[in-house]
């Protein structure tokens, strides 16, 4: 769990970092304003760039962007003393429905979706090629799906033209890969999706 606490007179600031980050099981926050006492159990403090002289010798985090993969990698690395990831793995289980991954260090789940066409997919995949900094950045596509794995592969080729490792994994899962999923409440084409990146 990482605990947050928003700093700012800036209620536009603070309602856009609360949607976003209330959706993040993993981070909790709280808001003050920058004259009052931190809470004691704060991790980071996120502030704008007027506001932050308040928060001298302080873990602070200044967003520039508001993307959910953006503040979430951020913080769990400031958290955690780090600057970037060593790889990110973007797991696609293909399908009617797409299961969609986004899995850091093996570990951390940065972000999960289904999704119904290919280039949501795909657009998925650009959201969080641009906004998580990391030294390997690997896509996995599992090897069913027919059509619509040919049209996610040809969309990435076509975007990243081989800039970027690309995979085509087998599906076969044993149920010793799956158990670690099985008390989480991700769908299906979900579960396919982590299992995918770990291939």
């Amino acid at each position: 769990m990482i605990n947050v606490t928003i700093a700012t007179k800036n209620l536009r600031f603070l309602y856009t970092l609360n949607e976003i980050l209330s959706d993040i099981k993993e981070i909790k926050t709280n808001h003050i304003l920058p004259r009052d006492s931190i809470p004691l159990n704060t991790d980071i403090i996120i502030t704008t760039e007027t506001e932050k002289q308040a928060f001298v010798e302080r873990k602070i985090f200044i967003p520039k962007a508001f993307n959910p993969y953006y503040l979430y990698s951020n913080l769990f690395l400031l958290k955690n003393n780090k600057k970037m990831f060593e790889r990110v793995v973007i797991g696609i289980d293909p399908g009617k429905t797409i299961g969609f991954a986004a899995v850091a260090n093996n570990e951390l789940i940065l972000g999960t979706a289904e999704f119904f066409s290919a280039v949501d997919s795909v657009k998925e995949v650009i959201k969080v090629f641009f906004n998580v900094e990391t030294t390997d950045f690997i896509i996995k596509v599992g090897e069913g799906g027919g059509v619509i794995r040919e049209e996610i592969v040809k969309r990435i080729e076509k975007i990243f033209h081989e800039k970027i490792v690309l995979e085509i994994v087998k599906e076969d899962f044993t149920s010793k890969s799956q158990a670690f999923l099985k008390d989480t409440d991700y769908g299906k084409n979900v579960k396919s999706a982590i299992l995918i990146t770990k291939k």
